[in-house]
């Protein structure tokens, strides 16, 4: 007979644990409170677009790749179309000159150093350490927890990898940006102006660069919705069971070993094994009362930075923008008076222009996207008053198409659709706690985190998803896989994968 695994929450971490689980021979049950498989990897349609809140670039969508095995084992790979984009940002100076941040390095560091000269010797550092991250390929297929002996002398052919990663992972993009003389490079190099982006660790702009260069960061054609419904489709072809509008309210617990849950409607499901891949915080001190915790695991939510939640704008708008290149982040230009949005002002607009995907709009139209990264605890308050909560979405969107339209003229008679998505949005259909979408915000501190899988005094639980790895999409589903590989090992069963 099967031993059976519940697995709450069906993003890509609850859906990569239910395709593994199949894979070794365990019943599966996920339960997913939204009428819809995703999490926060998903997708809106509205009077005939489609709002993508997920997908701007993907790590594995490179077949050498070490991420695109698990897209193959998950039936994603085969069956994707990937658009690789030339550009990765365009950043518009107050003189409307635009600087091109290019995917291919070699390009990226010519054009650099032609916009700033006297900031020569700094870019050709950063291209240099940019090219050696692309022979960086860290072991994802196990947990370290499970690492036996020969794990660990494979590591040690790694060491100039960590050593580099060690290097620049303490150093923030604001202080490695000081490096540059010409204010706009500092700008540029920092992606963007925000100051979460500014606190990571300049590591990941230049692994991001590297991937982009090696075209292992694509966008998935059909955004998010597409690449959840490949995942869900194998899930389900795999013989596993899939429960919407499932909330799991409470973790059963019978002599500090889990064996189930209850929902929201009252109903109980037993399993031999629960994996939350649901929101951390709700997990722990809703689900679990808060009774399976130390220092260490409050100290996570007590502390650590979390990722600053957004307020999202999507446009669908009749026309097709052949004149703006196809970019990963979009163009960004500044505006001619600094705006409030939220509460916050913003002297940028950056706008996602989505003509490169032709199923997100239809014919001769496209979908337009901007995003500002916004306070949670405005949103909150706001939220409990219905009439200003819909007030200021409204605003925020008329300000977003008035600035649009005075960058792309006439642009505000062709709008056909408007929605706006708040941090409450993402709570109300992920559960996501303070509308953190990734979780944990990464920094030079949290950078090399470990994050325990389990909880202490707590039998037969795991834990999955971006409360206990850094990362987005790609290591989301790691999670998944690693956390069946650790029931495999105290099952004493050997992990297996297939393909579809």
């Amino acid at each position: 007979m099967e031993k059976s695994i519940i697995i709450i929450g069906g993003g890509l971490a609850g859906l990569a644990a239910g395709c593994y689980g199949r894979m070794n021979g365990y019943h599966t049950s996920i339960f997913e409170m939204h009428n819809m498989a995703g999490g926060v990897c998903t997708g809106w349609k509205r009077k005939g677009y489609t709002i993508d809140g997920a997908m701007n670039t993907m790590m594995g969508t490179r077949p050498e790749s070490g991420f695109y095995r698990f897209w193959e084992e998950l039936g994603a790979a085969q069956q994707w179309q990937i658009c690789n984009h030339d550009q990765y940002i365009l950043m518009e100076n107050e003189d409307g000159k635009i600087f091109t941040m290019y995917s291919d390095i070699d390009r990226l560091e010519q054009q650099m150093i032609e916009f700033a000269p006297e900031d020569e010797a700094v870019i050709r550092k950063c291209c240099k350490v940019v090219r050696d991250c692309r022979r960086v390929e860290m072991p994802i297929d196990k947990p370290t927890e499970l690492y036996g002996v020969l794990d660990y002398i494979k590591m040690l052919k790694m060491l100039p990898t960590l050593r580099l990663i060690q290097k620049w992972g303490r150093v923030s993009t604001a202080d490695h940006n000081r490096c540059f003389k010409n204010s706009f490079m500092r700008k540029v190099f920092g992606i963007r102006p925000e100051a979460e982006f500014l606190g990571m660790p300049v590591i990941t702009l230049f692994s991001m660069l590297a991937s982009l260069d090696q075209k292992d960061g694509g966008y998935v054609i059909g955004g998010a919705l597409a690449l959840v419904s490949y995942i869900q489709q194998r899930y389900l072809d795999l013989g596993g069971e899939l429960h919407l509008r499932a909330k799991v309210e409470k973790v059963l617990v019978e002599n500090d070993k889990a064996v189930g849950v209850r929902l929201a409607d009252g109903t109980e499901h037993r399993g031999d094994v629960i994996i939350s891949a649901a929101d951390g915080h709700t997990t722990i001190f809703n689900m679990l009362d808060g009774k399976y915790i130390d220092d260490r695991i409050r100290g996570y939510y007590d502390n650590l930075p979390l990722r600053q939640p957004l307020v999202y704008i999507g446009l669908g708008v009749a026309r097709r923008f052949d004149d703006v290149p196809s970019s990963t982040e979009g163009l960004h230009f500044p505006l001619e008076e600094p705006v409030i949005i939220a509460g916050e002002e913003h002297d940028t607009l950056g706008v996602q222009i989505f003509n490169f995907d032709p199923t997100l709009a239809p014919e001769g139209k496209t979908v337009v996207r901007v995003y500002f990264i916004t306070d949670y605890d405005y949103w909150e308050r706001l939220y409990k008053e219905p009439e200003q909560y819909k007030a200021e979405k409204e605003r925020i969107a008329d300000t977003v198409i008035a600035l649009l339209d005075k960058r792309f003229p006439g642009l505000a008679d062709q709008v056909e659709m408007r929605d706006v998505a708040t941090p409450m949005t993402w709570v109300r259909y992920t559960g996501n706690w303070r509308g953190a979408y990734e979780g944990w915000m990464i920094t030079p501190k949290t950078l090399m985190h470990q994050w325990s899988k389990t909880l202490p005094g707590l039998d037969n639980f795991y834990m999955a998803g971006q409360w206990v790895v850094l990362g987005s999409m790609p290591t989301a589903v790691m999670s998944g896989r690693h956390a069946v590989q650790f029931i495999c090992k105290k099952d004493k069963k050997k992990f297996v994968t297939s393909t579809p």
